[in-house]
């Protein structure tokens, strides 16, 4: 008689669930990879429109004369913007509130909006 042979390794079925639970792993990390490169993006949007909003209303800020509204078009790192700086009355004689939007060009979507105010000239 023959003594039984042990066997090693992993059958063919234990090899399919294995495989099994790695490709839905894996696309979970293709989700979550693809959530992220979209949330980036939308922070770098939303920065880059904060930075172009910064420098257009301390342009407008710096203007002489007295402040009224206007509106322009801003480029900043290859990124075109449409703006916008609104002029507001206050309860005070001395101060007028200013008001900038940011859309891209083209676009009614608002990316970014600042307020402060400034003495009146």
């Amino acid at each position: 008689m023959t003594q039984a042979q042990s066997q090693s390794g992993f059958s063919l079925v234990e090899m399919m669930a294995a495989l099994a639970v790695i490709a839905v792993a894996g696309l979970a990390l293709m989700n979550m990879t693809q959530v992220t490169t979209r949330n980036t993006s939308a922070v770098q949007e939303r920065a880059l429109a904060a930075l172009a909003a910064e420098n257009v209303l301390n342009a407008q800020w710096l203007e002489p004369g007295p402040v009224e509204a206007r509106s322009g078009r801003y480029e900043l790192s290859g990124t075109e913007f449409d703006w916008r700086l609104d002029v507001f009355e206050t309860d005070s004689d001395q101060l007028v509130r200013l008001r900038l939007v940011l859309r891209p060009a083209g676009s009614d979507r608002v990316v970014s909006e600042l307020d402060t105010f400034r003495r009146r000239d």
